[in-house]
């Protein structure tokens, strides 16, 4: 592989990324001295962990559901009656990673975790661009991982959630998709499904990009048996509750408990201050820009690309919040095949300037136990 690969560019970058991102934050972490978030009303000293300034570099990953992972890992699944919260809504290949990866990392699970998403954050950049070549030879390859390394809320790739490991699945899914390589992008579906519920919509993509190949007739065949095996990986989960716990759906019920009941929750509307009402701006805008892209990828891309976009994005509105659907908008890759596309300079370059500083203000919020999503 020669330098001028654009593989091995992309694993490069992205690797000076976590480099610079994370002195930034520990910089930022020990330079600044801010006072408790104020952005919502659940936020008081009893419910928000405090986090003293330290130059402990891994621990700064340990933030927000970093502790649902951190507790599954150490613990297990369980419920124990805490106002109806629990682990459960966590899926688990992420913490079964780091549990296996904990003895390597000495012991310490916050680094098993911060090596599982850097070394994911990796192979999803490298399997982004090799999407890129093969089925979008007009676009320059590198440049929609350079979109995504500077979303607003990349830092969350390499803190200690699922988020770079599930870019890769759905990455790898999509592109043995497009190859018409049904069983392998299936397989990797199962393993995404079994990452985070997002991954059970994979199967969209999949099937409208089966049917494509071999029409409607197809799914009465036998070549539609691998399809099946994309949501597998969430249903073996919800089997597992229904067995441990005896809630097949036991995860619709505790989410309920997260704010997820799906039905339109004015009370995240009604901001209180400024910091609320910043939050709801940032929200809004990236549930607005998310759907846009989405009616963007129909047009300009290929329509599994939109539909899959948009029916993701409306299951998650679904449940009533725009709280949290910024981290969920940026698993939706063909915004930064859309951001590559853009033929003008200075827009393009706008788009840069823009996530960069919003990244910039997301990384200090985030080490500081804010609310940064």
């Amino acid at each position: 592989m020669t330098l001028n690969n654009p593989v091995r560019q992309g694993i490069l970058l992205a690797g000076a990324w976590l480099i610079i991102v994370n002195l930034f934050a520990v910089l930022a972490f020990n330079r600044l001295n801010l006072s408790p978030d104020t952005a919502f009303e659940w936020m008081t000293p009893q419910a928000i962990r405090h986090v003293p300034q330290s130059w402990d570099i891994i621990e700064l990953h340990n933030r927000w559901d970093a502790y649902w992972y951190l507790d599954i890992t150490q613990s297990g699944y369980y419920l124990r009656g805490e106002h109806d919260v629990s682990n459960v809504v966590y899926f688990p290949l992420y913490p079964l990673l780091m549990r296996m990866i904990t003895p390597v990392a000495g012991g310490n699970p916050v680094l098993a975790g911060w090596i599982i998403s850097s070394v994911f954050l990796l192979l999803a950049v490298a399997e982004f661009i090799k999407l890129t070549r093969e089925f979008h030879p007009e676009i320059e390859p590198v440049l929609p991982a350079v979109f995504l390394l500077v979303h607003p809320l990349a830092f969350f790739l390499n803190a200690v959630y699922s988020e770079s490991l599930f870019l890769f699945l759905s990455l790898a899914m999509i592109r043995y998709t497009l190859r018409k390589k049904y069983l392998p992008a299936a397989i990797f579906g199962a393993f995404a499904s079994a990452t985070r519920v997002a991954g059970i919509f994979l199967i969209v993509p999949l099937v409208i990009e089966f049917i494509k190949e071999n029409g409607w007739r197809g799914l009465f065949s036998r070549r539609v048996w691998p399809l099946f095996l994309a949501p597998s990986g969430a249903f073996f989960f919800f089997l597992y509750h229904w067995i441990a716990f005896g809630d097949f759906f036991l995860y619709l019920h505790v989410q309920e408990s997260f704010g997820r009941n799906f039905s339109l929750n004015l009370k995240d509307f009604a901001t209180r201050n400024g910091p609320d009402m910043a939050n709801t701006v940032i929200d809004l805008a990236y549930t607005l820009s998310a759907i846009g892209f989405g009616l963007l990828a129909l047009k300009q891309f290929r329509p599994s690309y939109g539909i899959y976009m948009l029916f993701s994005l409306g299951v998650a509105l679904s449940s009533g919040t725009v709280l949290g659907i910024g981290r969920y908008a940026m698993m939706l890759f063909p915004i930064y095949l859309i951001a590559a596309g853009i033929r003008s300079s200075v827009v393009k370059n706008a788009w840069l300037f823009a996530s960069t500083l919003l990244l910039s203000m997301n990384i200090i919020c985030f080490i500081n136990h804010y609310w940064a999503d």
